[in-house]
């Protein structure tokens, strides 16, 4: 059994001191000399997309039906002995090192973007009926551990796919803004327009994986387990 939540956290640093005045000559003689400035000063893009380690607390407390009703299965012959619930989030957190034209205001940056994505907090319940029954708890706690293994492959997947997409999206290049606070709002509307939809996606990816495991094979095979699944 699976239950899935998606929540989405975006925490952007404001553009402050990593930007400085241009005073040089070339910053003052037009646009040419400035974007010459930015590219030559400005600090490389830096793109880091890591997932933190995917650990689970075990709770046997939960009856058959408490187990049953988290899940959502509402089939009168379906009884859940387990559960595995996950929270999927994210952590974004963009830095800008600038420079402001200190005649016009403009602002150039590249920015320097950190995510985290991570399945936590993770439970795995194993009903209490069953928990003080070492081969049916044993049995429940191993499919319920092929549904963590889902979380910690997907996540994995996902990181390869948001690090390739913010590296094809900024590469190394230079962004120009009319000020500071422009910097701040567009970096964060940008950033959340890459990665939302993949986001998006890891869901319904591990989903489908989910109910593939739960499949009608499986219930059985865990069913009969031990003499039979049976709780009362």
């Amino acid at each position: 059994m699976r239950a899935l939540r998606l929540a989405v956290t975006v925490a952007l640093a404001a553009l402050g001191a990593g930007c400085d005045s241009v005073t040089s000559v070339a910053a003052r003689v037009g646009i040419a000399g400035f974007e010459a400035r930015c590219d030559a000063s400005l600090p490389a893009t830096r793109i880091d997309v890591v997932t933190a380690p995917v650990v689970y607390a075990t709770d046997r407390t939960k009856s058959w039906r408490e187990l049953t009703a988290m899940g959502g299965d509402t089939a009168p012959a379906q009884r859940a002995v387990g559960l595995t619930t996950a929270k999927l989030s994210d952590k974004v957190a963009v830095e800008t090192s600038g420079i402001e034209e200190q005649s016009t205001g403009r602002v150039c940056v590249r920015p320097s973007v950190r995510v985290e994505l991570s399945a936590t907090p993770m439970t795995v319940y194993i009903g209490r009926e069953i928990a003080g029954d070492s081969c049916r708890a044993a049995a429940a706690l191993g499919h319920e551990q092929k549904h963590v293994a889902v979380y910690r492959e997907e996540l994995a997947h996902i990181a390869t796919d948001v690090r390739a997409t913010l590296k094809a999206a900024y590469g190394n290049r230079v962004l120009y803004y009319r000020s500071r606070a422009e910097a701040k709002r567009a970096t964060d509307a940008a950033i959340s327009a890459e990665i939302g939809p993949l986001l998006d996606r890891m869901a319904g990816q591990i989903k489908a994986r989910q109910r593939e495991i739960d499949s009608p094979e499986e219930y059985a095979q865990v069913s009969a387990a031990c003499g039979g699944m049976i709780v009362e």
